[in-house]
């Protein structure tokens, strides 16, 4: 009999969908769902199986994937697993999931990262074509190993401790509360034609148009999918950003990150 699992996704720039749509397609009975468009519901938890997919924020969890965990009812889940992907370093980010995961009764029963091109242009630009497209090929093999994984319902602690999760976990806790504030680094110039593709992408619905230009709320994700999707790269973070080459999945259209 085919296990039913759900897969609940947050992806910013495309590579955690990517990595769902991946996973979906080895496993027999899978559906995926994006974290953004069901945390305001009852997340569908009717399955054999659910896994949590999501890119990697300063060495932890995205706050709205912490948020979606605080929405899940033990008593439903059999089997959990998570897949984080990471542009850098994973850090201490499945230890932080699996310890969200317990606060709430919930055991993960294997966790897995998966390296793939970062978006942290706050800090660089993307990476280059070759690079980009070995990440690629080594993703579907990765994914090709977790889907017999999760088949099997194989436990596969995550090993805790050591000095250097420490010192992730710390930076991670220090710069996960400045998120929310972030937004007001963000500027749109003069390029801006205000199709509002920014306004849609993003997560948490902290954009709004007005005169046709992006105002950022205050509560922010940090997940960068505004500055990384502008059609006309019109929006600058700071002055940081300037110069530097975007990403988003090449697979994947803004589109299918829209919330509404």
């Amino acid at each position: 009999i085919a296990l039913k699992t759900n897969l609940f996704y947050f992806s910013a720039t495309g590579n955690s969908l990517i990595l769902s749509r991946d996973l979906a397609a080895e496993l027999p009975e899978a559906q995926i769902f994006s974290i953004p468009q069901v945390i305001h519901g009852k997340p569908d938890l009717d399955a054999d199986q659910i896994g949590l997919i999501f890119p990697v924020f300063y060495s932890g969890l995205p706050r709205i994937v912490s948020d979606f965990i605080k929405k899940l009812d033990p008593d439903k889940i059999k089997y959990l697993f998570v897949v984080c992907n990471y542009g850098g370093f994973a850090g201490s980010t499945l230890q932080e999931a699996g310890e969200q995961l317990q606060a709430v009764g919930v055991t993960m029963n294997a966790g897995y990262q998966i390296n793939l091109p970062g978006n942290y242009i706050v800090k660089y630009g993307a990476f280059g074509k070759n690079k980009q497209d070995k990440l690629f090929r080594s993703e579907k093999k990765i994914v090709r190993q977790i889907a017999e994984d999760v088949k099997a319902q194989k436990n596969k602690p995550v090993k805790q401790g050591g000095l250097m999760n420490k010192i992730t976990k710390s930076i991670y806790h220090s710069n996960l509360q400045k998120f929310p504030t972030l937004d007001k680094n963000f500027i749109a110039g003069d390029k801006c034609n205000g199709c509002g593709i920014c306004e849609r992408v993003c997560p948490v619905e902290n954009i709004r148009m007005e005169d046709c230009r992006p105002k950022w709320k205050g509560n922010c994700e940090h997940c960068l999918a505004c500055i990384q999707w502008c059609p006309k790269e019109a929006i600058e973070y700071s002055t940081r950003s300037v110069g530097r080459k975007r990403y988003h999945h090449p697979d994947v259209k803004a589109s299918e990150l829209f919330i509404k």
